[in-house]
């Protein structure tokens, strides 16, 4: 008798945002346009792959989150306990640092697989380290600056080069540099919740950029699958 392991990797159905909107919806558009079978099995591969890290960005921010605010509500209570001479404790998430480095990890990793996309709908493949604002120049010159996909990818290049930019800053820190701060007390004396900065920037809340992030790569991959397929149309 052999056995066989039956094992759901994300453990999660058609009914969560991150397999309906990126593997069941590319699945569904592609058979569309008539691309043929290995086209739209690459297609789906792309939003598979991306997917997977989706779900680690989307899990990261969600424990991060649900940490912060037990702390929050631990805080509140020991304020609303403490005595005048009470010394208050500055809590920490714990192994915050890591999963930050692991988010932007993932992230990097998913824009990485989204370019192949353009190979399946346009027969145009970019290098790995192709920045997303050179896949811009390129839609303008061959589709023209007015076109949906050049100015979808204009509009969003810079947000997802930062979020390339914070990865690369922990794999190159003697370039760049990625600030982390676990709760800290503030130059006002206030407790402070976690935040992140990237060089020079002003520091900005760690838990609303991770929360908002993952939603933002889903919506801009669906949207981007929508206009690459309908540059098909120019190409075939």
């Amino acid at each position: 008798m052999s056995w066989v392991l039956v094992q759901e990797e994300h453990h999660k159905g058609s009914v969560d945002p991150y397999v309906a909107r990126t593997t069941m919806q590319a699945g569904y558009l592609a058979s569309h346009f008539q691309l043929g079978e290995e086209k739209e099995r690459g297609i789906l591969s792309v939003f598979d792959k991306y997917r997977r890290h989706l779900h680690q960005c989307h899990d990261i921010s969600e424990r991060i989150a649900q940490e912060i605010e037990r702390h929050f509500q631990a805080l509140k209570a020991s304020l609303e306990n403490q005595q005048a001479s009470a010394v208050l404790r500055i809590p920490s998430v714990r192994n915050l640092t890591n999963d930050v480095e692991t988010f932007l990890y993932h992230a990097k990793l998913a824009f990485r697989e989204l370019k192949g996309l353009f190979l399946f709908t346009q027969d145009k493949q970019f290098g790995a380290r192709t920045q997303y604002k050179h896949i811009a120049d390129w839609s303008e010159k061959r589709f023209g600056e007015n076109n949906p996909m050049s100015k979808w990818l204009r509009t969003n290049c810079d947000w997802i080069q930062k979020l390339i930019d914070s990865r690369n800053a922990v794999e190159h820190p003697e370039k760049s540099f990625l600030a982390i701060k676990n709760f800290h007390v503030d130059e006002r004396g206030n407790i402070s919740a976690p935040s992140w900065a990237l060089n020079n920037e002003v520091p900005t809340s760690l838990v609303k950029d991770m929360e908002v992030i993952p939603v933002n790569m889903l919506e801009y991959a669906e949207v981007l699958l929508v206009y690459a397929l309908n540059n098909t149309k120019k190409i075939w």
